[in-house]
């Protein structure tokens, strides 16, 4: 598939979950290194960009909600998120289905920047890859 289809924008990756580190240790997972050149040895592969497999992402298609200060129901979480309504309930099935009930945290990424290599990691910074729906 091409790289840039612009169909695959219309799909978002999502994450949920909980974290409660203190935010700059949060902020820090996807902190992209602009002091080094991408194919410099010294070049710094955020958390982020390693548990997806690649050396760097796009800023302009992640979208990180800032965390709540407790867990919340999940109808409260995917009022922000960028998945398309009738896909809801797909995703809270499959939160389920993870164990994932409430959650402070939230961050998606349009698919067309990225393949989020499976089988899936059991933790993205305390959260967990739930899977790629519609857009909104």
């Amino acid at each position: 598939m091409d790289e840039y289809d612009i169909e695959r924008y219309d799909k978002v990756h999502l994450w949920i979950g909980t974290n409660f580190e203190p935010e700059s240790e949060y902020q820090k997972y996807f902190e992209l290194d602009y002091d080094s050149e991408l194919d410099e040895p010294s070049y710094k592969v955020c958390g982020f960009c390693k548990d997806i497999g690649q050396r760097r992402y796009d800023e302009d298609f992640i979208g990180i909600i800032p965390r709540k200060d407790k867990e919340v129901d999940l109808d409260v979480l995917l009022q922000e998120s960028a998945i398309d309504p009738s896909q809801l309930e797909n995703v809270k099935a499959e939160c389920f289905n993870l164990g994932v009930h409430k959650a402070n945290a939230m961050f998606w990424y349009s698919d067309g920047g990225i393949a989020v290599p499976t089988p899936y990691k059991q933790n993205y910074n305390g959260l967990k890859y739930i899977g790629l729906y519609e857009g909104n």
